[in-house]
């Protein structure tokens, strides 16, 4: 616990050096704007205070209240525009007085008209970014909140919270303060303060509009490649205690209920309920998910050998693209990949969200019973996993030992949708939701994505609009798979290092193996048909 509680701390800090911060910067530097001594103290106070409770309680709210995310969302970017008006226009304090006690309120303590510290108007606005950043933080807080989720509101989950929390909170601090005393400590920053505050309220009007559009995306795009890569969980130790804390822990409780099913593959309808007595194994993947893929062969051994003592395995296939919601695909993927098992359609997330699960793969085993006896994310723990199956079984346990996990550095999984596209180089400049001609001239940097020809970058994918279209990558690893949907039956041409490798067929939406090779960094460029969609890359060490 306590290595988590560092990891927890530590991750927090790193969150300060990626795009993520930039939903609550410009109102953290504007800190530095007023006359407010204790105004930097009171918007950390609040976002620390905010972001731990909504991050503790807000699927909890949302189940008893039915209170929309969104709505709170909502709130929080327009309680942000109100302070950049007033910020910009502190006339306006008078005429937000007419409408509502509070924004008055918070418009005079801006301005340091009642409290000359700025305390409790820096409180009001850091309860807001606590409440805007909640969703914003969660690529490096996806391990807390899923142990969060898991556990339950306990004394671990608040500490844990508390911890990224105060992580993140700690070099904000530095930044409001330094802002501050650097404004006020120059003679020619102080003659324009005025200016100064007015340019900071701009900033979170225009933060509130980027916000409100979804459009930061396209901003955290741009800065990714001048912001600094810091991947704390590469740690050997921290990972090391991360996979005991999480990985393989014994839970007490009733499994969540198998809801919002569309579908049903190789079975009737099941539920859990109706398999009591059973051992069940839930098992979250997409078919176009390679770590899954590789779960696959423990799996369908393991449906082999205890189907007939009692185990149940159930597939929950959880879309990741929009193409694996279509029942054809799923069962053409089955039928190729010889899943036996029975496999339900989650296409509307409604039993990962009974499960609060944020991977593929992630495995519940369920003993006889109903209660979560073991929960595991992503690959490995194959001995551990079928052991505890044995024993529920009533079997002695087998001495074995899991495949040998990669040694390797590899180019991390990357994304081409905007959504989650953070790999582009900076040579190019994405046109969003159009098509458009693309170029570059110099040689791709370390993982980073280039595009030629003609292509539309949509939110989830990008789509070849030309026949001379180029998805050019550098990477290391020893093989690349890629994610494609459409209907051509003009091949892929790839090249890799300036030579031509191969043609692929194309024979539908699904992960296509696109090259395997020498372990060291390649130039990859691949010649994509008109109307075929790419997804996502994904790598491998074997």
């Amino acid at each position: 616990m306590v290595l988590l509680l560092i990891f927890s701390f530590l991750a927090g800090i790193v969150t300060v050096l990626s795009p993520c911060v930039l939903p609550v910067l410009p109102a953290i530097l504007s800190a530095g704007a007023t006359d407010g001594k204790l105004r930097p103290l009171g918007i950390i106070l609040g976002l620390i205070t905010s972001f731990s409770f909504f991050t503790l309680t807000l699927t909890a709210l949302i189940e008893e209240f039915g209170i929309s995310a969104n709505i709170l969302r909502n709130l929080a970017i327009f309680l942000v525009f109100a302070f950049g008006i007033v910020m910009l226009f502190p006339k306006l304090s008078n005429a937000f007085a007419k409408f509502t006690y509070f924004f008055a309120t918070a418009g005079q303590k801006i301005q340091g008209i009642r409290k000359k510290d700025g305390f409790w108007s820096g409180i009001v606005l850091g309860v807001a970014l606590g409440l805007l950043w909640t969703p914003c933080a969660g690529p490096i807080l996806a391990t807390i909140t899923t142990l969060v989720a898991t556990r339950g509101l306990s004394l671990d989950a608040v500490f844990l919270t508390l911890s990224y929390s105060i992580g993140t909170g700690v070099p904000l601090f530095f930044i409001a303060y330094g802002s501050q005393k650097i404004i006020h400590s120059s003679r020619f920053l102080s003659k324009h303060a005025e200016g100064i505050r007015q340019s900071f309220g701009v900033l979170m009007i225009l933060l509130a509009a980027l916000l409100a559009f979804h459009w930061e995306m396209l901003l955290e795009q741009k800065l990714i490649h001048y912001v600094p890569q810091v991947f704390i969980e590469k740690n050997p130790q921290i990972e090391k205690g991360l996979k005991k804390l999480r990985g393989e822990t014994s839970i007490q409780g009733k499994a969540p209920e198998l809801v919002g099913i569309v579908g049903w593959i190789n079975s009737t309808p099941l539920s859990l309920e109706d398999l009591k007595g059973k051992v069940v194994l839930i098992d979250f993947w997409t078919y176009s998910c390679i770590n899954c893929l590789r779960t696959l062969p423990f799996l369908e051994k393991w449906d082999d050998n205890y189907r007939d003592k009692g185990l149940v395995i159930i597939g929950i296939h959880t879309p990741e693209f929009a193409f694996e919601k279509d029942r054809a695909n799923v069962e053409k993927a089955v039928q190729t990949l010889g899943i036996q098992y029975p496999v339900a359609l989650d296409n509307n997330y409604e039993t990962w969200q009974a499960y609060h699960n944020q991977y593929w793969p992630a495995h519940y085993l369920i003993d006889q019973n109903g209660n979560l006896r073991m929960i595991h994310f992503g690959e490995g723990a194959y001995g551990e996993t079928e052991n505890a199956i044995r024993s529920l079984l009533g079997l002695s346990t087998l001495v074995m030992q899991d495949r040998k996990e990669t040694t390797h550095e590899l180019t991390p999984e990357t994304y081409l949708g905007l959504e989650r596209a953070h790999s582009y180089t900076s040579q190019i400049s994405i046109k969003p939701n159009k098509v458009a001609q693309y170029s570059y001239k110099t040689p791709l940097e370390n993982d980073q994505v280039g595009l030629r020809g003609l292509w539309s970058v949509e939110n989830e994918f990008i789509l070849s609009e030309g026949d001379d279209s180029f998805l050019d990558l550098n990477f290391l690893a020893k093989q690349v798979y890629l994610v494609l949907s459409g209907v051509t039956t003009t091949p892929l041409q790839v090249y890799m290092d300036g030579k031509f490798i191969k043609e692929i067929s194309f024979t539908g939406p699904q992960k296509y193996d696109i090259v395997k090779t020498e372990y060291r960094r390649h130039q990859l460029s691949i010649k994509i048909p008109k109307g075929i969609k790419a997804y996502a890359f994904t790598f491998g060490d074997e």
